[in-house]
């Protein structure tokens, strides 16, 4: 009853609807170039190797550039960083889509615009973070996030379902072109929006830190104070740990997926959309069930149990090979381990964003989702390295196999240790 009244009580927040809307519209977008960008990228290159070696690239912003723009960001406005970046990268895709109807696109341009979108992203992200709770009141974040979570990994699902159809009947340009209007319609969206002056939480580090508005400290001063922030937070510093190892373990599948379509299940492109649905699918689940694993397990309980599924998902990608191209046997067999494998990094990554968002003080919450965010994408392009190289002499069967099994030795040893995941319990202090 309390869920629902919660949940009434949100939607009836004007200012959270536009922001919901605008969500939701930039998810649609992001799921349909997810899907047109990786078959182009293999495509163009019709390697496994370069396909990894992008992959990386994609974060590679995020880990370099984000610590230190997070520290800028807490200085401006947060809308005006939004919308911006929502603006800069509709332009960079439009441009990148008259490159590419002109011919001229090659593997390294992909690249650099791989690299651009993201360095883009790195200062929108800890923006996005920080602007959350200008619109959402503190006691409905849960709800409010849970619900956002839902109904985007649904759009995410009918953009997946449409990617295909629309490569297959307008070209993949039009696919990236759709992206590129839901980031100006994004940035209408944001630019509508009533901010209100958010409560900052009274933990430790507000308490022992002086209250310095950020406008008014250097720059220094704030990317040092960030720092501090997280590392001083054992519980902080446990899931970055873990993120950064279960991202190194999931880059054979992320950056993999165009290679495991043709050599290990033996299909064409529709079953990038497929593998796009079941994890939108899983993702939707697994959001929805966040609030019941959190009322009845532990953190570390749900980090647990849900890092062993994932690993077992992943494992059944291997499996793709008996199938021998048969197209049901292989929907159904992608559909199961990807919806396994999302359901499950949802309710970790669910539990993990509501979590830091409400326990972290707000005056410190753009640089502190900057270093997070940062941290826990370090592993990927490292990742992507050595699996371009691997590649080279391993299927992407054997890769993914082998990832799967190291994630499922990984969590059972988390089960066996003493690592505290109760944010609840630990607050930093920043002195």
């Amino acid at each position: 009853m309390a869920k629902e009244l919660k949940y009434k009580d949100i939607i009836k927040n004007r200012e959270y609807r536009k922001l919901l809307f605008t969500n939701l519209i930039n998810r649609f977008g992001d799921s349909v170039d997810a899907i047109a960008f990786t078959w182009l990228v293999y495509q163009i290159t019709h390697s496994a190797s370069w396909s990894a070696l992008i992959f990386g690239l994609n974060v590679l912003p995020n880990i370099i550039v984000q610590p230190f723009s997070g520290a800028l960001v807490e200085k401006m406005d947060k809308k005006k960083v939004i919308v911006g970046t929502h603006i800069l990268r509709g332009l960079v895709i439009s441009g990148f889509v008259a490159m590419y109807l002109m011919g001229v696109v090659n593997p390294i341009m992909m690249a650099v615009f791989t690299l651009a979108i993201t360095t883009i992203e790195s200062f929108n992200l800890p923006a996005s973070t920080a602007f959350i709770p200008t619109v959402i009141r503190k006691e409905h974040l849960t709800h409010a996030m849970s619900l956002n979570s839902t109904l985007s990994n649904t759009v995410a699902l009918i953009g997946t379902g449409l990617a295909g159809i629309i490569i297959a009947k307008f070209g993949v340009y039009t696919a990236m072109l759709i992206d590129a209007a839901t980031f100006f319609m994004a940035a209408i969206g944001t630019w509508s929006l009533k901010t209100t002056t958010p409560e900052v939480p009274a933990t430790e580090a507000s308490e022992t830190v002086q209250a310095v508005p950020a406008a008014k400290e250097s720059y220094l001063s704030l990317l040092k104070g960030g720092f501090d922030y997280v590392k001083k937070s054992r519980v902080i510093l446990n899931y970055c740990l873990i993120a950064i190892v279960l991202n190194f373990l999931l880059v054979p599948l992320n950056s993999l997926q165009a290679p495991i379509v043709e050599d290990v299940f033996k299909m064409g492109s529709e079953l990038l959309s497929v593998m796009g649905m079941a994890a939108a699918i899983g993702a939707i689940i697994g959001s929805a069930l966040v609030p019941m694993f959190a009322e009845k397990m532990s953190a570390k309980q749900i980090l647990v149990i849900c890092g062993i599924a994932l690993g077992a998902g992943m494992y059944l990608i291997t499996l793709g090979k008996y199938t021998n191209g048969a197209a049901i046997p292989g929907y159904l067999l992608t559909a199961l381990s990807f919806m396994i494998m999302m359901c499950s990094a949802s309710i970790i990554g669910g539990t993990l964003s509501i979590q830091f968002v409400k326990s972290v003080d707000q005056s410190f919450l753009a640089r502190a989702a900057a270093v997070f965010n940062a941290s826990s994408s370090a592993a990927t392009p490292l990742g992507s390295l050595l699996i371009s190289f691997a590649a080279l002499k391993l299927s992407a069967a054997t890769l993914i196999g082998g990832s799967a099994v190291l994630a499922i030795l990984l969590f059972v040893l988390v089960a066996f240790s003493h690592m505290n995941f109760e944010l609840k319990e630990e607050l930093p202090d920043a002195t």
